[in-house]
């Protein structure tokens, strides 16, 4: 199980799934544990999105953020793991919207 695998349980709505597979995720190096961290708080926003204490989820404002860390002089690993996942995860999004 992978990182990759775990975006596209979420992609599906397949939360509780997604919640035990990162928890069986073992971080080797920080950008993993970057990717984690991202996927974590996808998991979080999803969860509460279901549950109604949080708006919506925007694909957008996660993809510019994540622009911006990519942009940072002082981006470490870490950083790096963690911007790249909100992109991939706005990128599996988007496609898996239809298209109007």
């Amino acid at each position: 199980m992978n990182v990759a695998e775990v975006m596209q349980l979420i992609a599906n709505s397949e939360l509780e799934a997604a919640k035990k597979k990162v928890t069986a995720i073992s971080a080797r190096t920080e950008r993993t544990r970057g990717s984690l961290a991202a996927v974590t708080g996808i998991i979080a926003s999803m969860t509460k999105k279901k549950e109604g204490s949080l708006p919506s989820w925007d694909e957008e404002k996660a993809v510019r953020a994540a622009h911006q860390i990519l942009k940072s002089e002082m981006l470490d690993d870490f950083d790096r793991g963690y911007a790249e996942t909100l992109l991939k995860y706005g990128k599996l999004t988007k496609t898996a919207k239809p298209q109007a």
